[in-house]
């Protein structure tokens, strides 16, 4: 229904999360791995630059988006303690 992001405070960093795991599931990706370019598929275009730009870089900085490695340009990240995986 999507109904939340009508609300005044959407996205929150519970928001976030949440998109992501269920793109996570339903792209198939059972380790939970994901990268900065993985929120292309399912954020509004130039989100980098909104609201949800700024709680994934907080997420990174807190841990919660935690790195599990880096070759390139490209970082993989998994959500710390994920309930969901």
């Amino acid at each position: 229904m999507g109904i939340w992001k009508e609300l005044p405070d959407y996205p929150r960093e519970e928001d976030v999360i949440f998109e992501l795991n269920s793109y996570l599931v339903r792209d198939g990706r059972p380790q939970g791995e994901f990268s900065e370019q993985t929120f292309n598929s399912f954020l509004p275009n130039d989100w980098e630059s909104k609201k949800h730009g700024e709680i994934i870089k907080s997420l990174i900085e807190k841990g919660i988006f935690e790195r599990q490695k880096s070759k390139g340009n490209k970082t993989v990240y998994k959500i710390k303690d994920n309930p969901h995986y």
